[in-house]
């Protein structure tokens, strides 16, 4: 189960030292990249010949050439689906709407002026005229990542959405299909996978791709990411909790576990101030895991959820609180919840490198996932020192143009041919010579 850590001992600060480390700018995964090089590098070259000997080997159901990799979800009847998915979905969509369109106010005014010599600037914001939406299906099926994908999407008034998700996902789940017509989705392509992001590119022919994924997914995105616009590093979920010992342990044992139940790659930590409070979590951990392992229904997610801990989960503590948050804000993490009053005073010490950041015990990261109104696709593995979580300004790029009239041109041409001629730039300066008289 999960281990705790002194962070103040001598080891204990060996690892934290060595967590920290490969947060703050340790090496890509090469082994990853290698594994995955000649499949994007097949499906980049082969378009879709390639892709669908990929999909063959790696999605299962998928064996005949004749057999359609690409569906308009619009063309088809949306699936049955339990009213009370609907219902709820219908809340999420609402309030992630709302959330991003005030996004959109506050990032699409950009701006316009001429200056003394009367030239005349404009630079605005232009929605990509095609957007890849890759939805994780691998281990579950993830309607919300797909309304998170492309929500923000729409409301920057992209054109074209491309859903790329694994067959299984799209077979396996009538609540995805309606969800993408309920969406409006434009296209769907059945990969998955390294091959999916590929095929993002090569067959779909999208501008830019955004979703999270596997290692296999981020890493992809990686490769492709000198060919089209990517959002961000989003691999493995993770989560660290900073939580002073006046914070309920049962409910940080129940945070923990709801990122560890992701994947076994997943990382749960949490950073405190008090080692029994630190053995309080561990307890209720292990409670909670013997109870999800007790139900049928959800033993495959308690075997992953164990196995993220065991790999993955760990609990430092620290002799002040104070501590604990400073050490907290050089992980860097894609979700970082904060409970307890002492720990809530220092929150927004974190702000600036949590990719993002919820205060207090009512406010859990599973709560963020659906219905609080932010995106919940966001950087990890420390990326977030960089990198912003998803949000209507990624589904834009900046137009620029820029007019000259005659009299600034003869004005500015001189110190320009200069310049050119400084950088051994010939032609450059011939062409701004003849604008000037």
């Amino acid at each position: 189960m999960i281990r705790i850590v002194d962070a103040e001992a001598k080891a204990g600060k060996r690892e934290l030292e060595i967590l920290l480390r490969g947060r703050r700018g340790g090496s890509p995964d090469f082994t990853t990249l290698k594994q995955i090089l000649p499949i994007v590098e097949d499906v980049l070259r082969n378009g879709e010949p390639a892709l669908r000997r990929w999909v063959k080997r790696f999605e299962p159901g998928f064996s005949s050439p004749a057999k359609k990799i690409f569906l308009d979800p619009s063309s088809r009847k949306p699936p049955e689906v339990d009213r009370a998915f609907a219902a709820a979905f219908r809340v999420a969509r609402k309030r992630v709407e709302a959330y991003h369109r005030k996004q959109l106010a506050s990032a699409s005014s950009g701006f316009s002026f001429k200056d003394a010599l009367g030239v005349s600037f404009v630079e605005k914001p232009v929605p990509f005229d095609s957007v890849g939406v890759y939805v994780p299906g691998g281990r579950a099926f993830y309607p919300s990542s797909l309304l998170m994908g492309v929500v923000p999407a729409r409301i920057a008034g992209v054109r074209r959405i491309v859903v790329a998700t694994p067959r299984g996902a799209w077979a396996g789940s009538p609540e995805l299909r309606w969800a993408a017509a309920e969406l409006g989705v434009d296209e769907v392509l059945l990969a998955g996978g390294a091959h999916g992001i590929a095929g993002l590119v090569s067959v779909s022919g999208v501008a830019k791709i955004v979703g999270p994924g596997n290692r296999f997914v981020a890493a992809a995105k990686h490769l492709v990411s000198g060919l089209v616009a990517v959002d961000m590093p989003a691999g493995p979920s993770e989560v660290l909790i900073v939580a002073s010992d006046d914070a309920d342990p049962a409910l940080v044992a129940a945070d923990l576990l709801a990122q560890a139940e992701h994947d076994p790659d997943a990382v749960c930590l949490l950073f405190s101030d008090s080692k029994s409070f630190a053995s309080d979590v561990r307890v209720a951990v292990a409670s909670q895991m013997g109870a999800f392992e007790e139900t049928v229904s959800s033993k495959v997610n308690a075997a992953t959820a164990r196995a993220s801990l065991l790999g993955h989960g760990r609990i430092f503590t620290f002799k002040e609180i104070s501590s604990a948050v400073s050490a907290g804000s050089c992980v860097a993490a894609e979700h970082v919840q904060v409970m307890g009053r002492r720990a809530e005073r220092l929150a927004s010490s974190l702000l600036s490198s949590a990719g993002a950041l919820f205060i207090g015990s009512s406010t859990p990261t599973a709560l963020g996932d659906y219905v609080l109104g932010p995106n919940h696709v966001l950087p990890t593995g420390g990326a977030a020192r960089s990198f912003s979580g998803l949000s209507v300004r990624d589904f834009l790029r900046w137009g620029r143009s820029v007019c000259a009239p005659e009299r600034a041109a003869r004005r500015l041409a001189p110190q320009a041919a200069t310049l050119a001629r400084f950088e051994g730039l010939v032609a450059h300066a011939s062409a701004l010579d003849r604008r000037t008289p």
